[in-house]
């Protein structure tokens, strides 16, 4: 006699796109080609937005960009661009690529600067740019308390007292901004005990000799910007083929 054995088999119901097969319940595919359902919404990669439009198995829908933190990650559609705090964010896209844009900018003690800005902190002048800040020049005050410009090498003389703005010779990589008594021009104190008001205060009053500089301070050249990225690009399948 012979014994049969019947063996049965449970078939998911799938649908066939394109010599793709779906499950049922599969109404779009994301990025990372999951499931999505039909209404469905969602944030890819912390800047992609997509929405799942129909059942036709066909891939998700991209709606635009979510912005950084910098702006309050508000949604730009695809196509359109937005001026946010007094700078713009984008967002782009085409057959071959999605792109997200911010307008670089330099963020110092919490303000922030457009690329091509002139700026002072402490004796410095700064120029910002895309990838962060460079020293223009340095800051002196004359003997009527105004604030006076020298560019990178040049020098001022404000009475006594020369003031300089340049590079150190063996690390040209910071600029320094220094005041010292002019050598070129003889020193006369009172007989009396007063004080010669063409002389800067010293640095130091426990020093028992002069120095020879009074004031000095120093920075980096060039400081990076640390604001993260301004442009993202996510290359689509149809890039391939290029």
């Amino acid at each position: 006699m012979w014994s049969f054995l019947l063996i049965s088999f449970c078939v998911q119901e799938i649908s066939s796109f394109e010599n793709e097969l779906f499950p049922s319940d599969c109404d779009c595919r994301d990025w990372n080609g999951g499931c999505r359902r039909n209404g469905e919404k969602w944030l890819d990669d912390d800047t992609w937005v997509y929405r799942c439009n129909g059942k036709d198995g066909y891939q998700s829908e991209f709606l635009g960009c979510q912005s950084s933190d910098r702006s309050g990650k508000v949604l730009i559609q695809a196509g359109d661009n937005k001026t946010i705090d007094g700078f713009w964010f984008s967002c782009s896209h085409n057959t071959f690529r999605l792109k997200y844009e911010e307008e670089p900018r330099c963020v110092v003690n919490n303000t922030q600067y457009h690329t091509g800005d002139l700026f002072r902190e402490n004796y410095f002048q700064w120029l910002c740019l895309e990838n962060g800040r460079w020293i223009t020049g340095c800051y002196y005050q004359n003997e009527t308390k105004h604030w006076i410009l020298l560019k990178i090498g040049q020098t001022g003389y404000n009475g006594l007292v020369k003031h300089v703005c340049d590079q150190y010779d063996d690390y040209p990589g910071r600029v320094q901004y220094y005041a010292e008594v002019r050598k070129d021009v003889s020193v006369k104190h009172p007989s009396n005990k007063g004080k010669n008001a063409n002389l800067p205060q010293l640095i130091d009053n426990r020093l028992k000799d002069a120095p020879v500089r009074w004031l000095h301070t120093n920075a980096a050249n060039f400081i990076i910007s640390n604001e993260g990225f301004k442009t993202k690009i996510r290359y689509l399948p149809d890039s391939r083929q290029v």
